[in-house]
């Protein structure tokens, strides 16, 4: 069932149904609303599709149409804990690989997700120009942010993106100041250029939590659960011991 029908569940299932979102709306909804997230975690290509088919006729003229590798990409990654991407220059690995952390936030509540590469400010850099062209080509992901004050920031150095769910994505340092952290998964960009004492002693350490779901339980076997995602271009050798 689409996700634009939904809504009209409640109406057929009370007759005295309000308009607009209400607790008592959603409630009649939930079992249709969970086939649905079930659904789009699966196929990640399709819930793009849908946030741009709900965006207004003047934002869909410069949204987001999705090549089919672009689709076998988000897939695959979004259905495995560990990813491993080697690829030419301007094959858009950073962009999409930048969307799987904004989707895995979205459709995981609770979920603390990183961006790292050499650089602190590298990371920072990354992130904030994915997430500002992302926003733009696909519509409906700005509503995802809380931008209130004293949540959401992006600097020259230091970005946090907090989400309505109570999800988080910032960046992560390369470095010994980073041990110690939590997180339930991450992005390594560039990951030749980590040192590799540093990933596998303090960044990869860092993401031995499961996310912590509505209840209070935890499911290690999720997929969010330490997240890896390793990406780099063509040339270079990289182990991770």
């Amino acid at each position: 069932m689409a996700l634009a029908n939904l809504m009209e569940l409640s109406a057929q299932k009370n007759s005295f149904a309000k308009k607009g979102l209400t607790e008592e709306r959603l409630k009649l909804i939930i079992p249709e609303l969970r086939k649905a997230f079930s659904f789009f975690r699966e196929y990640p290509d399709m819930f793009v599709d849908f946030l741009v088919s709900i965006a207004s006729e003047e934002q869909k003229k410069g949204a987001l149409k999705l090549y089919f590798y672009q689709r076998v990409f988000l897939r695959a990654v979004m259905r495995h804990k560990h990813a491993y991407a080697t690829f030419p220059r301007a094959y858009s690995k950073s962009f999409l690989s930048v969307l799987v952390l904004i989707l895995r936030c979205i459709l995981f509540p609770g979920a603390h997700l990183f961006v790292t590469t050499g650089g602190k400010e590298q990371a920072a850099g990354i992130a904030r120009e994915k997430v500002d062209e992302l926003c733009k080509l696909i519509p409906g992901l700005i509503n995802e942010f809380d931008w209130s004050r004293g949540k959401s920031r992006a600097s020259k150095d230091d970005v946090s993106y907090i989400f309505k769910n109570g999800s988080e994505l910032d960046i992560m340092a390369a470095s010994q100041k980073s041990r110690g952290k939590r997180k339930t998964g991450g992005l390594v960009e560039e990951c030749i250029l980590v040192d590799k004492t540093l990933l596998n002693e303090v960044i990869i350490p860092t993401m031995n939590v499961d996310r912590r779901l509505a209840n209070g339980d935890r499911r290690e076997d999720e997929v969010t659960n330490k997240s890896q995602i390793f990406v780099k271009i063509f040339g270079q050798k990289f182990t991770i011991y």
